[in-house]
């Protein structure tokens, strides 16, 4: 199973990636997540301390070799198990976490090496690894331009009840659709109350969006987060927890 995570800046789609990752892997699924996003953040969210260093992925790891065709295309130096043997750091309950880039200076250009490695690290864990595998994507619909996420069996796209984040939702189902992603679900977040739902719902019906999970507005995801702590180790039994984990509950039965 190889799921993909979106949505726009501040959506929540961090936290939905980092829970997911340790939901499954307390169950025993062997997970690898992936941070994609050019502004890192999942090794927080999945328990790794704040303090402990990350290294990204180095941006040259493709080579451009010549097809008996005389095209050239990309292809790894390194196998997808020698990568992650190098690069990939341990997180709890057995996650291992790999961080393909970012921005590290001002003016140093864009972060086109990293997302063509990370198409190429996914496209070559779905051919090969069975283990689970939860990417966080850069905010946006960039990555489906790039078609980082081609490969996934699932994106997960993440909003919140408000128009601009549920028209981003909407533009990123029309891309998914386009590069062929078999599944594409949208987990409401943030949500407060009954009008929220609804507006959720309503702008869902409308535009043909499949809702599998909504997760309530949740304080402790910020008191985590002020105290340096993975949601799922500061409460557990917390709402946006409880419903993290019953959208991995369904996404398992689905595709077992």
């Amino acid at each position: 199973m190889k799921i993909a995570v979106s949505g726009k800046g501040g959506s929540g789609k961090t936290t939905v990636s980092g829970t997911l990752s340790r939901v499954l892997a307390a169950q025993d699924y062997d997970v690898l997540a992936i941070d994609d996003d050019e502004n890192p953040n999942l090794s927080l969210t999945v328990g790794i301390p704040r303090e402990k260093e990350v290294p990204p992925i180095p941006g040259d790891l493709l080579q451009r070799v010549e097809l008996p065709s005389g095209e050239t295309e990309l292809e790894l130096v390194d196998s997808v198990e020698e990568i992650i043997n190098n690069y990939g750091v341990a997180a709890p309950d057995g996650i291992q976490l790999l961080k393909m880039g970012e921005v590290d200076h001002a003016g140093s250009g864009c972060m086109c090496s990293a997302h063509s490695t990370a198409r190429e690290v996914l496209s070559n864990i779905v051919e090969k690894r069975e283990e689970v595998t939860i990417m966080d994507m850069v905010a946006g619909v960039e990555h489906l331009g790039r078609g980082t996420t081609k490969d996934v069996d699932i994106l997960l796209v993440v909003v919140e009840p408000y128009y601009k984040s549920l028209e981003t939702g909407r533009r990123t189902r029309d891309l998914a659709e386009e590069l062929g992603i078999p599944e594409i679900k949208v987990v409401a977040n943030k949500v407060r109350d009954d009008q929220d739902r609804d507006a959720i719902e309503e702008f869902c019906e409308n535009n043909d969006l499949e809702i599998t999970s909504i997760v309530p507005f949740d304080d402790s995801i910020r008191r985590a987060d002020q105290q340096g702590t993975a949601p799922y180790d500061h409460d557990k039994q917390a709402p946006a927890m409880t419903a993290v984990r019953e959208l991995a509950e369904d996404l398992v039965s689905e595709h077992a």
